[in-house]
């Protein structure tokens, strides 16, 4: 979460950026969006949860526990939630960069952690688990982020990053979906780019947060926040190199649907 620097309204000093609270644990310096640095532009879509109502179009299989507070998206798991999902119905896209600053903050040592998942899923169904992006998934304390893309009939490509993933850190995970490649960014730096066929799926996305639970199991009581979720289009090429190594290539196995 974001402190103003001085008494000034905002838009008196349009070049004097925010200061990060001495309590911010994570990725907590400035830029804090590889859409910054990369010089994607201006967002097409853009949610940042700061003025006015909760917008209506974010979506959720546990609504009452979704809303804004603070400055973020939140959204609250209780230990007998169970899976909870989150999504807009008012974005999604082909090709195109999706980004958000995430962080995951358990309120209880009680009960199995959840899992934190910010990833995109096509809005015609995810053909029992296939065709996701995921951008970052991880349990508070892990030692590493895992994103991944899974493909028909069992293709799986990986990457694993480690991090500072304890409860209450911050950290801002991107990707970049064009018709020829993907490319993962963590913390403004591109860590993955895929360029293999087996990877590219041509499916249109929409941004989805979920807190994944096991069925009948007893959770930590957690909150999933968001301090911004934004979606740029392609038209403005990176102004930075995105050739770094590719995904590892696993198997997987889909899901009964």
């Amino acid at each position: 979460m974001l402190v103003a620097v001085g008494v000034s309204a905002p838009d008196a000093t349009p070049d004097a950026e925010p200061v990060f609270a001495a309590s911010c644990i994570g990725y907590c310096k400035h830029p804090t969006n590889a859409g910054k640095v990369f010089r994607w532009g201006v967002e097409s879509w853009r949610q940042e949860f700061e003025k006015g109502a909760f917008s209506t179009h974010w979506q959720s299989d546990h609504p009452e526990g979704v809303g804004q507070q603070n400055g973020m998206l939140t959204i609250k798991a209780e230990s007998d939630s169970g899976t909870v999902k989150v999504w807009p119905d008012d974005q999604s896209a082909v090709y195109g960069r999706w980004e958000a600053r995430v962080r995951a903050v358990e309120k209880s040592d009680d009960g199995q952690p959840y899992r934190f998942t910010w990833q995109l899923v096509p809005i015609g169904g995810d053909s029992c688990g296939a065709n996701t992006i995921v951008l970052a998934s991880y349990v508070p304390g892990a030692a590493r982020a895992v994103g991944a893309v899974r493909t028909l009939p069992n293709h799986a490509f990986v990457y694993q990053r480690p991090l500072d993933l304890r409860s209450r850190a911050w950290h801002t995970y991107a990707v970049e979906v064009a018709h020829d490649h993907i490319s993962w960014f963590v913390d403004t730096r591109v860590i993955r780019t895929e360029r293999r066929p087996e990877a590219l799926t041509g499916v249109k996305y929409r941004p989805q947060f979920t807190m994944e639970a096991p069925a009948e199991t007893e959770m930590r009581a957690s909150w999933m926040q968001m301090d911004w979720v934004r979606y740029y289009t392609l038209k403005r090429p990176n102004a930075k190199s995105i050739e770094v190594p590719q995904m590892s290539h696993k198997t997987y196995t889909p899901t009964t649907c």
